[in-house]
């Protein structure tokens, strides 16, 4: 059974003459979270604006059964959901509760099946107290709360983040991360996680490096940090991951460790 949600075959993209894609070829599984990385320009957010149509492209893409065209374009959007780092283009509303509302209103929820949904995803991401403020009054933080809540309030198939997740402060990027993992497992929600931050990486399942518009390297993050090849690639390493492998080089552990705590158990017993 073929378990792809997208699967993209001989794919290019060129923007003013400089090819960025070329015979580019990638599946990711349905319930799958990957954490896409790359330098600038490796062509990250570019495959992120293809798959949500905002580029066209040559080639062949299938999201959830639907063929990447301008026919079923209206179809696939209604699966995908995509929020990137310019937090202040996304609101539309007088207010929070304005804006969470409206792609319900899209769907033809009546009055009372809109409200009891805004007011569980609102608990879950603790914005209840400012679902009748003003956008532009929130903090950075609080914008990008608001923006996630807003793409997953109509259960998409597939979430892609990029570059947003730095405006979080902590509490608020544990809480989302812990929102995320959730989706992944009980929606089986497919999330891309597109980041210049390998400490968010150690969350996903999969890590996939760009360059130039190249899969150099893709596998699971265990695999990934066995070694510190990503270092030579110009990436600053996950402090558990760097502090594991001087620890290692002592004979202190024998494996990568990803959670500190489990790491701290491990040295301690």
């Amino acid at each position: 059974m073929d378990r792809s949600m997208i699967k993209i075959r001989n794919m290019s993209f060129s923007y003013k003459d400089k090819n960025i894609f070329n015979d580019f070829n990638l599946d990711i599984k349905k319930g799958s979270f990957v954490s896409l990385i790359g330098r600038n320009a490796s062509g990250k957010s570019t495959l992120s604006k293809i798959l949500v149509g905002l580029l066209k492209y040559i080639g062949y893409i299938n999201i959830n059964g639907f063929l990447l065209n301008n026919e079923n374009i209206k179809d696939i959007r209604r699966y995908i959901s995509l929020c990137t780092s310019d937090i202040n283009s996304y609101f539309i509303g007088e207010t929070v509760k304005d804006d969470l509302a409206f792609s319900l209103e899209n769907l033809e929820y009546n009055n009372k099946e809109m409200d009891s949904t805004i007011n569980t995803i609102a608990s879950k991401f603790k914005i209840e107290d400012i679902l009748e403020k003003v956008p532009s009054s929130l903090t950075n933080s609080e914008k990008v709360k608001c923006i996630i809540a807003s793409s997953l309030i109509h259960n998409p198939k597939v979430l892609i983040l990029d570059e947003i997740m730095d405006y979080l402060i902590p509490s608020d990027k544990k809480l989302v991360f812990k929102i995320l993992k959730e989706y992944q497992k009980k929606r089986e929600l497919t999330i891309i996680l597109i980041t210049h931050n390998l400490e968010d990486t150690l969350i996903s399942d999969r890590i996939i490096v760009l360059e130039n518009g190249t899969i150099v390297k893709d596998d699971s993050k265990e695999n990934i940090y066995i070694d510190e090849s990503l270092e030579k690639l110009g990436f600053n390493l996950p402090f558990a991951v760097k502090l594991s492998h001087n620890l290692i080089l002592y004979d202190i552990l024998d494996k990568v460790y990803f959670d500190m705590g489990k790491m701290v158990d491990e040295i301690w017993e």
